[in-house]
């Protein structure tokens, strides 16, 4: 009788069970005590393998397959499995394209609420992640947990074709392309395809002429902030790689490389069609204008 008057109360409404802290209301005295735990704290669940504990039985029941690696959730499109129901339907999500959470400033679509959540602290400058030792901030946790890897020196993701290591698992994939020689990202332009999303985008500055990298010395504008970088020590003098033979100094690691090969003798660019060979790619296209002046 008493499951039939509780199941009474979803068509009533009523919910005799009222939280004395914050006068929240509920129609069994179960729920109401699981309710009173966000209050108190209590954590009465224990995990027997990591001594975790939690509020809820069904929380501790999920948690276990974390050790048991249970994954009773199959994707029924790939087959794969998943711990969580939720983590199913957020999978299932990739297949059909869905994105049902839409950032009220920008319309940005996502796939799940958390995603949306780390994308409007782009928004509102929020950063709630602060690393314990150097009190940098961060976005989300996902990002602190990489960042703590640059104190610990923490590298636990590891190439499998050359034995790398790196500290997050988005530098492996990138890492890995060099060995697939996957070039996912292509210009609609000019259909040539880069490893990276930042190379293309700083290739397709090539196509727009954009130059938002501006000297304050003489205004003069470079697409790449690098660029700017090496123009800015023609002001400054400063030349930081030094030639290890002759102490020559050199505004960028590429006039150095050049420079050392007048040590080593090496010229590895070769005329095709006279076979001289030069040290360095402007010496041969400047070469490679004779043969064209004497057709």
């Amino acid at each position: 009788s008493c499951s039939l008057k509780l199941h009474e109360r979803t068509h009533s409404g009523e919910k005799p069970y009222e939280c004395k802290q914050c006068t929240k209301t509920f129609s069994c005295s179960s729920s109401l005590r699981s309710h009173e735990r966000t209050h108190s704290g209590e954590k009465p669940y224990e995990c027997k393998q990591c001594t975790k504990t939690f509020r809820f039985s069904n929380s501790l029941k999920l948690h276990e397959r974390t050790h048991s690696g249970e994954k009773p959730y199959v994707c029924k499109l790939c087959t794969k499995t998943f711990s969580f129901s939720n983590s199913l339907k957020l999978h299932e999500r990739v297949h059909s394209g869905e994105k049902p959470y839409e950032c009220k400033q920008c319309t940005k679509t996502f796939r799940s609420c958390s995603h949306l959540r780390v994308h409007e602290r782009t928004h509102s400058g929020e950063k709630p992640y602060e690393c314990k030792q150097c009190t940098k901030t961060f976005i989300c946790s996902s990002s602190l947990h990489s960042h703590e890897r640059t104190h610990s020196g923490e590298k636990p993701y590891e190439c499998k074709q050359c034995t790398k290591t790196f500290s997050c698992s988005s530098s492996l994939k990138l890492h890995e392309r060099t060995h697939s020689g996957e070039k996912p990202y292509e210009c609609k332009q000019c259909t040539k395809t880069f490893r990276f999303s930042s190379s293309l985008k700083l290739h397709e500055r090539t196509h727009s002429g954009e130059k938002p990298y501006e000297c304050k010395q003489c205004t003069k504008t470079f697409h790449w902030s690098c660029s700017l970088k090496l123009h800015e020590r023609t002001h400054s003098g400063e030349k930081p790689y030094e030639c290890k033979q002759c102490s020559k100094t050199f505004s960028s690691s590429s006039y150095l490389r050049v420079h050392e090969r007048i040590h080593s003798g090496e010229k590895p660019y070769e005329c095709k069609q006279c076979t001289k060979i030069f040290i360095c790619s402007s010496s041969l296209r400047s070469h490679e204008r004779i043969h064209r002046e004497t057709l």
